[in-house]
């Protein structure tokens, strides 16, 4: 089952979709951290069933889907499909049934962002499990030893044996059988639990099928009753609806009759109410006419008030016109005068803004001439300038030189005297290290001896640790066996306690108690004293007999007051609840006593001296027992009888001979032994479940003391293993510290001789000193004559510089001078030009205006006499307008008068019509009633027809009427009858119809589940037996496989460490199914002990040794080592690759690493890459060819991945 590919699709950061070959021996998986090598791990484990998300280094399943990146949104779905090779036979046989002839077997998980899970097989949708079994016992799985990730080979050393003991348990195959012994005990505890239900239900049933017996009789006989009852009722029913029938046809002739009488009513009514509309008609034609001539009237009155208003506007207009014709006249003379003023004052402007101009030009000539002057200023200042740059220029390089000169003397003088402290310190130090040898030299003798005292406090703490760990070992086997008997008790106690339960609340539900008794138990009244078999108590050999004797009196109830009794059966006979017998606890009258008590071996005894009861019920028991004889055999007692007893005897088995001859006898009452049987085995679980009770707690304070001892001992044990190991620790700590004080001594010593050295050469450096300084001093004075040569002349230069700037400066105030006055010149011509321009523009408008006004004088000449025109047009249609009102309102009192006439016409029609209206009310009314009637007779019919459907399970009674009408008439006895079957209905009670049926069922049901009770046992026995076989067959496999890893791992560390020894060992060889397995490991050049003192790379390669010890045994068909090589050197490395490959022929490898060698010695290398932020992919290359060809990119492209 090697892999030979890897297909991945939306898994964390794969997300698109991915295939990788693993078509060799060793596959190599490089690339930079966070690239997501690993995912390429989580991605096989998940593929193989992985549950927990923290092994996938996620908090929830949901985290494996790719969650998006800075470029791509989520996805919705993560897939990743396993691709297996089966070719290999001898895998293949280990492989389920269905799998085993496939060449290849393609493993599928899908995840769903809704949290939906897909596991497919071949392309077959399958269950998890299904995964889970293909891998069982093939070494491969998501906790087996093929897969060995970030972390775990650390894991693998620093477990607690008894985890580690799961990498020999894959090895041996031991991880199917303990799957199915586990799912063999799971199905154990059902069947306890079933066998215990189903034994309490075969008991229950037992006790109800006599009770259920009686049931079906009784509901015999009330289907008898009810069917005769039903046909009475039918045959009552069908003579009502009879009835009703002839009622219906008595109220449809009185119905027909109304009918017409309302039809003849409404007839003359519409005639009437015909006249009466045309008379409506010709009152309404006189109103309107009315209306008409009111609104003429109206239209009159109106046309005059708009003729009077029209002339009063007219007027109004007329005299406006000619007030605003007068304003247009006196404003146009106004206008006329300003406009003469303001041609004067344009004329004066003109003449000054002449003059302006010419003293513009003369300002505008004279600054040209002096601007010309400034600029011949500026050209001396210039060229003054320049010259004083250059002198500047020279004095900063002299002063640059005195600088340089200055400096570097500085720098000899500083590193003279530097040299001269660095001689004092040395000498300092030179003698303190010479004390400091002294010190390190003490400091060593004196941990060399703390050293050897500590290895021997080391020999002291692990002989006290080995001797608590025999002892805690002894109590822990102790503490094994005690649990054992803890448990088999407290099992025993809880099947007992659960039965009392079980029976109490039978007891408590009155089962087989009957209707009457139990319902005056349910009364709680206070002379109640209980049933009488509460009140005996009978061995359980007599039982048959005592209940052969009472029978149906066990059932009786014992009341204190038989006053109260015949209260008691009253209410229970009007209630209807059943048949009750009450027994006075005091009996008047107590039987036996005088008869003499047969003798011989057959005879038992008297009854009632075998029975028990308290001393109070002592009259009750007599009175009930009498002189009761028990013998052993119903022939006996036969025998008896006839040779002249004159006492009552009963058989063990229940045959009763009475003094009179009377023989009972048969299967007995099953009711009766029922209930006495049931409370003798309350009493006695009472008494079974105290002493359990007490046996558990005694169990349980043992095993409190033993488990207190365990941990004290635990407590000392883990006391002195922190003790050995802090002893361990400290001696650890003494040797590294005298190596580090050998160390310190050596490294003081070569201290003390590189100061030896560097004072010699500060001497030296001394003697060169001196010269570099008065070389120094002499380049420094050459440097100052330069700078105060150049300074001289370049004050003289700056001088002529300044003068020609104060020229400059003097002639550029002349320059601004004669700009300022042109400006102002120039202002005082653009003022005028503004004047002028601006007078012109006044006198037009002014002109303009006048224009206007001359317009507006004609208009308002126009206007008025218009005004005048419409005035007069006015006051003609005034005055005929006035003579039109006059003889609108004429007419319209002409009209008024023959509308009051039309309205008496009308009032006289209308109060004829009102009687008519009030007769067909009242034939309507009549009619209403007996259509009322006929309804009452519908419901009723209908109400009659759905009680029998109701009461006669959907029977249409019009159906069945054909079958009763010729019966005689319901008569009283008739009546009597039915009322005799519902009392007798009434006092059976509750009936179950379903008794018959409930028999028949409970009959089979008790059948069929003693038969399950018998299968259960069966299957609870070889259930045991087969986790017994399998408990033998693990401690076989896992011994077998532990010796044989053993042996590997310790010729396999040797070769792995050159040297050294190591070996496995358990830490409880007496229990193969729980020891765990220690790991003792002695690397070359130190002594046997702790591994969890070893470095980080010897636990490394230990677990790696003991990997491949595993593989050696049983090779996995395929193994996952993430970056298991981190903690190893170069050496360790190689030795490692070695392995690795000499493992092949078996194995396939895939490997994470990060290891150059590693990446050297696999077959074909990938590299994990992210160009895409969050996107991881891959690229290839085979790497034992020669040519080193890329599959998909470079070799450039792998070596940076």
């Amino acid at each position: 089952m090697r892999i030979r590919k890897l297909e991945i699709a939306g898994f964390k950061s794969f997300v698109d979709r991915t295939v990788i070959h693993f078509d060799v021996d060793v596959v190599g998986i490089v690339g930079p951290n966070g690239c997501g090598k690993s995912n390429i791990v989580d991605a096989i484990r998940w593929c193989m069933g992985e549950q927990s998300a923290k092994h996938l280094r996620g908090r929830s399943m949901a985290d494996v889907i790719f969650n998006g990146s800075e470029t791509r949104g989520p996805h919705g779905m993560a897939e990743v499909t396993l691709t297996f090779d089966n070719t290999d036979p001898e895998l293949a046989q280990q492989l389920p049934l269905e799998y085993k002839d496939y060449a290849e077997i393609a493993v599928t998980r899908r995840l769903y962002r809704d949290g939906t899970s897909e596991y497919l097989i071949n392309k077959t949708q399958v269950r998890l499990k299904d995964i889970t079994d293909l891998f069982l016992g093939t070494g491969v799985g998501t906790k087996a030893y093929s897969i060995i990730e970030q972390g775990k080979i650390g894991l693998i050393v620093s477990a607690r044996p008894e985890d580690r003991r799961m990498l020999i348990e894959e090895a041996a195959g031991i991880t199917k059988y303990k799957a199915r012994k586990k799912q063999a005990e799971q199905k154990m505890d059902q069947t306890r639990q079933n066998l215990l239900r189903i034994g309490d239900i075969v008991s229950e049933i037992s006790r109800s099928l006599s009770s259920l017996k009686r049931q079906a009789a009784k509901a015999e006989r009330y289907i008898s009753y009810r069917k005769e009852l039903e046909d009475l009722m039918l045959h009552e029913a069908s003579h009502k609806l009879l009835e009703i029938i002839v009622l219906r046809q008595r109220e449809t002739a009185a119905r027909a009759e109304y009918a017409e009488k309302v039809l003849a009513s409404r007839t003359a009514l519409a005639a009437r109410d015909a006249e009466l509309e045309v008379q409506r008609l010709a009152a309404h034609q006189t109103e309107e006419q009315a209306e008409k001539a009111q609104n003429a009237a109206f239209s009159a009155d109106n046309d005059v008030r708009t003729f009077q208003a029209e002339l009063a506007r007219a007027k109004d207009r007329f005299k406006h016109l000619e007030e605003r014709r007068a304003a247009a006249t006196i404003e146009q003379e106004d206008l006329e005068k300003t406009i003469a003023d303001l041609k004067v004052e344009r004329a004066e402007l003109e003449k000054q803004l002449e003059n302006v101009a010419a003293e513009e030009q003369r300002e505008n000539r004279e600054a040209l001439e002096e601007h010309e002057l400034l600029e011949e200023v500026r050209a001396g200042e210039k060229e003054a300038e320049q010259e004083a740059s250059r002198l500047r220029k020279l004095a900063a390089d002299a002063a640059a030189k005195v600088a340089a000169a200055e400096a570097t003397l500085t720098g000899y003088e500083r590193r003279f005297s530097d040299m001269m402290i660095r001689r004092e310190k040395l000498d300092d130090e030179h003698g303190r290290l010479v004390y400091e040898l002294e010190e390190l030299e003490k400091k060593r003798e004196a941990l060399a001896t703390q050293v050897a005292e500590m290895a021997e406090q080391k020999k002291a703490s692990a002989e006290q640790r080995a001797a608590l760990e025999n002892e805690a070992k002894t109590l822990r086997e102790q503490a094994v066996a005690s649990d054992r008997k803890v448990e088999q008790a407290k099992n025993e106690h809880n099947q007992k306690r659960s039965r009392l339960r079980a029976l109490e609340e039978i007891q408590a539900r009155l089962e087989g108690v009957g209707s009457g008794p139990k319902s005056l138990l349910k009364t709680k009244d206070p002379s109640i004293v209980g049933l009488v078999a509460d009140r005996i108590e009978a061995p359980s050999e007599l039982l048959p007999a005592f209940a052969a004797l009472l029978g149906d009196k066990l059932q009786a109830i014992v009341v204190t007051n038989t006053e109260r009794a015949s209260a008691l059966l009253g209410d229970l006979a009007a209630k209807k609840q059943g048949r009750a017998t009450l027994v006075p606890a005091r009996p008047r009258y107590v039987a036996g006593g005088a008869s003499a008590s047969p003798s011989g071996e057959d005879v038992v005894g008297p009854l009632f001296e075998m029975l028990r009861f308290s001393a109070e019920d002592e009259p009750l028991v007599r009175a009930l027992v009498g002189d009761a004889v028990v013998v052993r055999t119903a022939e006996a007692a036969i025998r008896l009888a006839t040779s002249g007893a004159t006492v009552t005897l009963v058989s063990l088995d229940g045959t009763v001979v009475r003094p009179d001859g009377t023989v009972s006898g048969g299967a007995g009452d099953a009711v009766a032994a029922g209930m006495l049987e049931q409370k003798r085995e309350i009493r006695e679980l009472h008494d079974v479940v105290a002493k359990l009770g007490d046996q558990v707690t005694g169990l349980l304070e043992a095993q409190t003391a033993e488990r207190q001892r365990i941990a004290e001992l635990t407590a000392a044990v883990d006391k002195a293993r922190s003790e050995a190991h802090g002893s361990e620790i400290a001696l650890v700590t003494a040797e590294k510290d005298l190596r580090r004080a050998e160390e310190q001594l050596a490294a003081a010593q070569k201290r003390r001789s590189v100061v030896q050295r560097d004072l010699e050469e500060i001497m030296g450096a001394l003697e060169n000193a001196g010269g570099e300084q008065e070389e120094a001093r002499e380049k420094l004075e050459e440097g100052k004559r330069q700078r105060e040569e150049v300074a001289g002349r370049l004050a003289t230069s700056e001088d002529l510089a300044a003068e020609w700037k104060e020229r400059v400066l003097a002639q550029q105030s002349v320059v601004t001078e004669r700009k300022v006055r042109l400006a102002r010149v120039r202002e005082r011509a653009t003022a005028a030009r503004s004047t002028v321009e601006r007078l012109a523009r006044s006198c037009d408008e002014l002109a303009g205006r006048i224009a206007r006004l001359d317009g507006e004088r004609t208009d308002c000449a126009e206007g008025a006499g218009v005004a005048a025109a419409t005035m007069m047009l006015s006051r003609e249609k005034l005055d005929d307008a006035v003579q039109r009102a006059q003889s609108a309102h004429a007419a319209f009192e002409d009209a008024k008068r023959r509308l009051d006439e039309a309205r008496q016409i009308l009032a006289a029609k209308e109060a004829d019509l009102k009687g008519l209206r009030t007769e067909l009310t009242e034939a309507t009314e009549k009619l209403r009633h007996h259509e009322m009637a006929l309804a009452r007779l519908d419901i009723e019919e209908n109400h009659l027809i759905e009680g029998v459907k109701e009461k006669f399970r959907g029977l249409y009674l019009p159906t069945v009427v054909g079958d009763y009408h010729k019966r005689a008439p319901v008569d009283q006895q008739h009546r009597a009858r039915i009322q005799e079957l519902g009392e007798l209905l009434d006092r059976m009670g509750p009936v179950n119809l379903d008794a018959m049926r409930e028999y028949a069922e409970a009959e089979e049901r008790h059948k069929y589940y003693a038969q399950q009770k018998d299968d259960l046992e069966s299957a609870l026995g070889d259930l045991e037996k087969a986790i017994a076989q399998m408990n033998r067959e693990c401690k076989k496999l896992f011994k077998t496989t532990f010796d044989a890893i053993n042996a590997r791992f310790k010729a396999l560390f040797p070769k792995m460490f050159r040297g050294g020894a190591a070996e496995l060992r358990l830490t409880n060889p007496e229990d193969m199914l729980e020891t765990g397995i220690e790991i003792l490991a002695q690397p070359p050049g130190k002594k046997l002990g702790n591994i969890e003192l070893m470095s980080g790379g010897e636990k490394a390669l230990t677990a790696v040794s003991l990997i491949f010890a595993i593989f050696q045994f049983k090779p996995s068909p395929f193994c996952v080592l993430d970056e298991v090589d981190a903690p190893l050197d170069e050496a360790n490395v190689a030795r490692y690759n070695e392995a690795i490959r000499s493992m092949t022929a078996h194995s396939q490898f895939i490997l994470i690493t990060h290891i150059k060698r590693t990446m050297q010695s696999v077959d074909v290398l990938y590299g994990v890459t992210m160009q895409e932020p969050g996107v991881s992919r891959i690229v290839s290359v085979k790497v034992n060819e020669t040519t080193k060809s890329t599959k998909d990119k470079p070799a450039e492209a792998v070596a940076v991945a």
